[in-house]
């Protein structure tokens, strides 16, 4: 399981919004290269400087547009910002010449955001004949007095040859700027990914004690966060997203950990005080795992706190409807039914048709109505999932109030 999906698609996406605000920034200095030129700073004249300075102007605003606005982030829509800057950045050095010679790397710069040495070979390979064209226009518009420049001979051997090797020697140091941070990237995702293993073997580890110390049946905790992977696929959540909220559902008793064992072992039926104590489980679960480091400890605080809610309000903390987190009104579903089917010192088992009828019987009032259709969709799915992970015999010996 590859767990960084969700960190590489917020990276680029900061990326994506970086390079939208640096070209805003770009625009603003456009604008005031064309203060410059009316007062007389640079006196180019013919109208040209105008118009390239209003096209790129434009074109900075493009990645605003594209990234911010319409919230692309497919391929296609770094090449469109890409190539428009190589060709902004073409159409100024052809009005400003020197003026702009740093604006001939500018979209290379912008292309090491990515961390990836496909776009800066891409815009290096489409910048060169950029080089050469923008030369060449220049010469013949001779918008900007370049003393050097006066025959085609001297562009090549004064303008365009330089410039090349110039920008080819920026292009080297830009390669190893993409492949020194893709290198962090890498890294930072092998972090991320042994940071949520861990997590799997402590929660897997912590799921053991559980089971032991208040003598919940033995496939309870792998049952129940079955019955919650196929609920999430099902409600559509990605597949990292899904494999943390089972991962997390397996703690949705921890709190029990710190109920006295005298009350979690009783079998015949609780007191009034005796049930208070039970009901402190979420407080203690919440306590014992909302200060713990991440996103799979976190997401486990909160179903160990709300997987006892109900639709309708009349649950352990009274939340009620949407105020309840959707992980815990899924893993509330999962935690009933495996409770109904299992046998309990207190109880026998339901059959699986019991409590399916029980739990359409409490849309709406105890469980999120959309989420128990769900339930009834794949209702066979929760059946093999009884019947991989049964009870032991020696399991049916021992139990809880699930």
């Amino acid at each position: 399981m590859v767990f960084s999906d969700k960190l590489i698609i917020n990276y680029l996406r900061d990326a994506n919004r970086t390079l939208a605000l640096v070209c805003r920034y770009i625009a603003a200095l456009f604008v005031l290269i064309g203060l410059l030129n009316v007062i007389g700073i640079f006196e180019i004249s013919g109208g040209w400087l105008y118009i390239v300075i209003g096209f790129s102007i434009v074109v900075s605003l493009v990645p605003t547009v594209v990234f911010d606005i319409m919230k692309e982030e497919g391929a296609w829509a770094k090449y469109l910002v890409l190539t428009l800057l190589v060709i902004m950045s073409g159409a100024l050095y052809t009005v400003l010449s020197y003026h702009a010679v740093i604006m001939l790397v500018f979209p290379l710069i912008c292309s090491c955001l990515y961390s990836d040495k496909k776009w800066t070979f891409y815009v290096g390979t489409i910048s060169v004949p950029m080089i050469i064209i923008s030369h060449i226009a220049a010469f013949y518009l001779d918008v900007v007095d370049d003393e050097p420049l006066f025959n085609m001979h001297k562009v090549i051997y004064f303008g365009i040859i330089p410039r090349i090797i110039e920008f080819i020697a920026f292009a080297v140091i830009c390669f190893s700027i993409t492949k020194k941070m893709r290198n962090l990237v890498n890294a930072l995702v092998e972090k991320n990914d042994e940071l949520f293993e861990d997590q799997q073997m402590l929660i897997q580890s912590l799921s053991e004690l559980i089971e032991a110390q208040s003598q919940e049946t033995g496939q309870h905790v792998k049952r129940v966060s079955e019955y919650t992977r196929i609920l999430c696929v099902a409600c559509g959540y990605s597949e990292e997203e899904t494999w943390k909220v089972s991962i997390a559902s397996m703690m949705h008793d921890v709190g029990k950990l710190l109920v006295p064992p005298e009350i979690i072992e009783k079998p015949g039926k609780l007191t009034i005080e005796e049930f208070g104590e039970v009901k402190k489980h979420v407080d203690y679960g919440k306590k014992m795992l909302e200060k713990s480091m991440g996103e799979v400890m976190q997401l486990s605080s909160i179903i160990a706190y709300e997987h006892h809610e109900r639709w309708d309000g009349t649950g352990y903390k009274h939340l009620k409807g949407e105020e309840i987190n959707p992980y815990a009104r899924c893993v509330a579903i999962a935690d009933v039914f495996d409770a109904l089917v299992s046998r309990r010192p207190y109880k026998e088992a339901w059959t699986p048709e019991e409590a399916y009828q029980e739990i359409v019987s409490q849309s709406g009032r105890q469980f999120d109505p959309k989420l128990v259709k769900v339930f009834q969709e794949h209702f066979q799915k929760f059946q093999n999932v009884l019947e991989q992970y049964p009870e032991y015999d020696e399991d049916l010996e021992r139990g809880n109030r699930a």
